[in-house]
């Protein structure tokens, strides 16, 4: 009986197939692809959010908080703030956050009522005071337009040398397409504070792989001021320090400053407090956030829990990759693969900061997570170091 030949079967018997195959043997080639590939990746994203950018709501405000500094009267502040905005929006994108829901419609006509939904955004005052040392040189709205981009350059760069360091650069081939189900190529686009923090973040992480303790309390203190919830991650380091017999004090230290610092924050920018913001980005979305005191219930916390977990499973990426990560983590430990203790302790660390911060305040987003996912696969990858030139050719 004649056996037909599968395509990829006759394609690989070729001259062109022979010699493809003979180069994936060669190691230094596919590193060199997998540095390649990746750094692509990260430079198109880039590239096109910088081609065109998400102005979204999220950009409204925090170039209001940016402006609000020189602008005591809501109605001046609210008048230059979309001043900006008009400049470099596309007309449907325009339209779509003035008038794309009614709370938007509603913010762009009543200044008071927009200017009272700052107390939300002003308490990230590294990336609000970022978006001013720019301002001179790039104007406010492409000064926050390129605080997304210019850090997920320097983030895939990062990695990228920790990909090296590593001996792992054939991991670029599985970390790239990992970026984009961690939702890199919209937090680039959209102006959120969020790819600033996973670059002082990552960087604070690589550090402490390092070896360098002492440079990673510092990068993550400083985190809280880009976003306060970033908390989370160094109370998951001390929990961690415990559990894994680490030098507590570092990091106990570095937690009591960063909680003090989160409180100076919410109390000097006005915060409405972790009950009203669960209830408005939970519950209800408000209008005017002035006087918003809404009483505490256990019911309606409960709701906001159900609703962001309903939401997180059916429409983000963050819940199934944290499940993913965790497969992989038991697999590489049985299987032999060699990992330190630091290696091990940070995966657990991310691990349960993933659970922690959805459970501090549920929102579904896969940006609010971006920190923890990326911090587990640079980790699996370069503990695994994923070799393609060593596969053996199937008989």
């Amino acid at each position: 009986m004649k056996i037909e030949r599968a395509p990829i079967e006759w394609a690989l018997d070729t001259g062109v197939g022979k010699g493809i195959a003979q180069a994936t043997t060669n190691r230094t080639l596919l590193d060199w692809l997998g540095a390649a590939f990746f750094a692509v990746v990260c430079v198109v994203i880039a590239l096109y959010a910088l081609v065109k950018p998400d102005y979204n709501w999220d950009m409204v405000a925090y170039v209001a908080t940016a402006l609000e500094d020189r602008y005591q009267d809501p109605a001046e502040l609210h008048a230059a703030t979309w001043s900006e905005i008009e400049k470099g929006a596309r007309p449907a994108q325009l339209y779509e956050i003035q008038y794309g829901n009614p709370y938007n419609k509603h913010q762009w006509e009543n200044p008071v009522d927009f200017q009272s939904q700052l107390s939300m955004y002003r308490v990230k005052v590294g990336y609000v005071w970022a978006i001013r040392a720019l301002e001179p040189i790039f104007g406010v709205a492409m000064a926050s337009i390129l605080l997304s981009v210019i850090p997920s350059l320097l983030v895939g760069g990062l990695l990228l040398y920790w990909l090296a360091r590593e001996n792992a650069l054939q991991g670029g081939f599985i970390l790239a397409p990992l970026l984009m189900l961690a939702d890199q190529a919209q937090m680039t686009s959209s102006v959120v504070p969020d790819m600033l923090l996973s670059l002082v973040s990552v960087a604070a992480l690589y550090a402490f792989v390092r070896g360098r303790d002492a440079l990673a309390c510092v990068l993550l203190f400083a985190s809280v001021f880009v976003r306060p919830d970033n908390l989370i991650l160094i109370f998951a380091m001390l929990v961690t320090a415990v559990v894994f017999g680490w030098r507590i004090m570092p990091w106990l230290a570095t937690f009591v400053a960063s909680f003090v610092g989160c409180m100076l924050i919410s109390k000097y920018g006005h915060h409405p407090g972790w009950w009203a913001h669960f209830y408005f980005s939970c519950v209800q979305i408000q209008n005017s956030m002035i006087d918003f005191h809404p009483d505490f219930s256990l019911m309606t916390m409960l709701k906001g829990y159900v609703r962001g977990v309903v939401v997180a499973l059916i429409n983000s990426d963050w819940p199934a990759i944290l499940a993913l990560f965790a497969a992989g983590w038991a697999l590489l430990y049985r299987y032999g693969k060699p990992i330190t203790n630091r290696q091990n302790g940070l995966i657990f660390a991310l691990m349960i900061g993933t659970l922690g911060k959805f459970a501090s305040f549920p929102l579904p987003d896969d940006r609010f997570y971006h920190v923890f996912i990326l911090g587990l696969a640079i980790l699996l990858v370069t503990i695994w170091k994923p070799r393609f030139d060593i596969v053996k050719a199937r008989n």
